[in-house]
């Protein structure tokens, strides 16, 4: 532990006054919003660069998410095994390869869809090794009076990348250029690299006590079977990022150009910092089973709507709700999830969780893909909207909370 405080936290922002966690939380939140600005801007040249094609543009999301998919968990297990710090620079260093690559495309006008998504699964490969490493390494700075805040305060920054990222995205990709975003983004990974390498080294078991590494997977899946609560994370968060996936697939094939584009996920991005702001409230609705109920409703509302909005007006407001309620819906499960996992095995549990919800975005995209293909983007949105709102229904007693 690094820093120790007499006085109880008392507010979600208390952990921030620990100096060390602080340059964690900052470093991490723009690490994230860099990499979900890569993937809108990706997208956005592949656009560019097929003309529109609906298949292609849905397999960026399964390009960005199947490795994570297939090495979170292989990932999360070594992150226990030896030091998540080290783990996590690396990662950083990795992931900043990708951006430059795609920036030399650009400068060398190589307009090739299939080194884009090279380029992409590049950049996932590393975020597949940050993110279990990452959240698994908050704990060891800060008090444990400061833990549940420290939690919170991490999925604002995670979850909130998601939303924040893309809407800058596309405020800055028509203003600067694709070229300048991916540069400025290989960037950031840097100086997140140099946030790392001040904090201290963290091993959370000696050499001796170090499970093997099926080992470690076999006390992973004997601790999700005896929890019924982590596996109803697993199970409706899975479902929700199924419908989810149709933000970055789908919803880019219903703008008419790149101004609107960006004022569109801008005002994503908007309802994500009202939803960060509103957090606390929002979560006063009851349970946390109820809260993420409700918000599953309002986003698989708001997707079925998008479908049948022509006004840039309405379809403003839309994606502004769509915000508010992504970022609740992945707070409180990144939440529900930290506080019921044990610290031995946090890197592998949180591991099993990205795997589930970013293969769920993977696998989903191109489905959706080709329905707006063969039929129209407007009925794959339909479709999406339907099947969220059944699976909120049928699943809404399965407990995410102990």
């Amino acid at each position: 532990m690094t820093e120790n405080h007499a006085n109880p936290a008392t507010s979600v922002w208390s952990p921030l006054s620990v100096p060390t966690f602080r340059a964690f939380w900052v470093g991490m939140s723009l690490s994230t919003t860099a990499f979900w600005m890569q993937n809108i801007a990706v997208t956005w040249l592949m656009r560019s660069w097929t003309d529109g094609d609906a298949i292609m543009i849905s397999l960026v999301q399964t390009a960005l998410f199947l490795p994570v998919m297939l090495l979170s968990l292989p990932a999360g297990t070594i992150a226990d095994m030896f030091d998540r710090r080290k783990f996590l620079i690396f990662s950083q260093v990795w992931m900043m390869t990708a951006p430059l690559a795609v920036a030399v495309l650009a400068i060398l006008d190589i307009r090739s869809p299939t080194a884009l998504l090279l380029c992409t699964i590049l950049l996932a490969v590393g975020n597949a090794m940050k993110l279990p490493s990452q959240s698994a390494l908050l704990p060891s700075l800060i008090d444990k009076d400061r833990l549940p805040f420290a939690i919170s305060l991490n999925s604002m920054a995670v979850n909130g990348g998601r939303i924040v990222g893309p809407a800058l995205a596309g405020a800055l990709l028509p203003i600067i250029g694709a070229m300048a975003l991916f540069i400025a983004n290989s960037g950031i990974y840097l100086l997140y690299v140099a946030v790392l390498l001040r904090l201290p080294s963290v091993e959370t078991t000696s050499k001796a006590d170090r499970p093997s590494f099926i080992q470690g997977l076999v006390d992973l899946k004997a601790w999700v079977r005896q929890t019924p609560s982590f596996s109803a994370i697993l199970l409706r968060g899975g479902l929700y990022f199924c419908v989810w996936s149709t933000v970055l697939a789908i919803v880019p094939l219903i703008t008419k150009s790149a101004a609107e584009f960006g004022l569109l996920y801008g005002l994503f991005g908007f309802g994500a910092i009202a939803g960060a702001t509103l957090y606390g409230y929002l979560s006063r609705v009851g349970s946390r089973t109820r809260a993420v109920t409700i918000a599953i409703l309002v986003h698989a509302s708001c997707i079925a709507l998008l479908s049948v909005a022509d006004a840039f007006m309405t379809k403003a407001v839309l994606m502004g709700v769509i915000g508010v309620a992504s970022f609740f819906t992945m707070t409180t499960f990144q939440v529900s999830a930290q506080l019921q996992l044990p610290d031995a095995i946090r890197g592998r549990g949180l591991a099993l969780m990205t795997t589930v919800f970013m293969g769920a975005t993977a696998l989903s995209s191109p489905v959706w893909g080709v329905i707006a293909d063969k039929i129209t983007p407007e009925t794959s949105l339909q479709i999406a909207g339907a099947f969220s709102l059944i699976c909120a229904c049928i699943f809404a007693r399965r407990k995410i909370e102990p």
